[in-house]
């Protein structure tokens, strides 16, 4: 996917947003449990599997209309090492994820306290790889799509679960998906 769709989306969402009034932004954070990533040797057909911990998403959004928002989130992974010795390399190899996403949300809310969420948008997420002397990395532009419940703690303050999913990533060896049930909360203003 080229720049020019991705630019068109943020300028549609700073129009969004110059419509809105205060009260309709939002702003939250996430974390989720990184997984197992596995890393193969290419050279010598070996390979090891590492934890990269946990990936954080912050992220803020617009109300459009009632139960409709618009949102943008950052996410980071921290870094993920493999072990030399199991690849036969000379040095670790590392690897850790950064990612934007922009989507859309709607919103039922049961009563006062409880409401489900779904989304679906896109994410241009960047894998980088570094060690044995080298630094590679790989793009890609894939669908986002999300669903969640939210628990209102105050009127503004609610703590959210979401499972969220990332299109497949498959590019010059590299084989990612990216699914992950985040713990959060989100915070409107």
């Amino acid at each position: 996917m080229t720049k020019l769709p991705i630019l068109s989306l943020l300028a549609a969402a700073a129009l969004a947003c110059s419509a809105a009034s205060a009260q309709d932004y939002y702003t939250g954070a996430t974390v989720a449990k990184g997984g197992e990533l596995t890393f193969r040797n290419p050279l010598n057909g070996k390979s090891a599997s590492a934890d990269p911990g946990a990936i954080f998403k912050f992220y803020g959004g617009v109300a459009l209309a009632n139960n409709l928002a618009l949102e943008a989130a950052y996410s980071e992974g921290a870094e993920a090492h493999f072990d030399k010795a199991k690849l036969g390399l000379a040095s670790d190899p590392s690897f850790e994820l950064r990612s934007f996403s922009l989507a859309a949300r709607a919103t039922h809310s049961f009563n006062d306290d409880w409401s489900v969420f779904a989304k679906a948008g896109l994410a241009r997420s960047r894998y980088k790889a570094a060690g044995a002397g080298t630094s590679d990395s790989v793009s890609a532009t894939k669908p986002l799509l999300a669903v969640g419940v939210a628990y209102n703690v105050t009127e503004k303050i609610a703590l959210t679960l979401e499972v969220e999913s990332i299109g497949r990533t498959r590019k010059e060896g590299v084989n990612l998906r990216q699914n992950t049930a985040q713990l959060g909360v989100k915070v409107g203003f």
